[in-house]
């Protein structure tokens, strides 16, 4: 049973390959992305417009799955070498539904 959520914090150059890496892996029923902006006092990666903005430009990813299948993804992940680090955060759930 799906017991998590997976929430990855990612550049926006990062979506295209993080989305057909999840999309092959069987363990996982789907996902979802959102547009976000990030803050942070670490912002020397930041480009001119996001310094003037104060934020950066980011994508968030989540993904409902179980305890099991975390290493997988975390594996398949890995495989990317993406140059930018990939913050995460892992959260329990109370439960997973639909609402009909």
């Amino acid at each position: 049973m799906p017991n998590k959520l997976l929430k990855l914090y990612l550049s926006r150059e990062q979506k295209a390959d993080l989305v057909d890496c999840l999309i092959q892996l069987d363990v996982i029923s789907g996902f979802s992305f959102y547009d976000i902006d990030g803050f942070s006092r670490n912002h020397e990666r930041f480009d001119i417009d996001e310094q003037v903005r104060g934020a950066q430009r980011m994508v968030m990813a989540e993904v409902i799955c179980s305890n099991e299948d975390v290493h997988c993804i975390q594996e398949a992940i890995s495989q990317l070498h993406f140059k930018e680090p990939m913050r995460y955060t892992l959260q329990p759930l109370d439960d997973v539904g639909h609402w009909l």
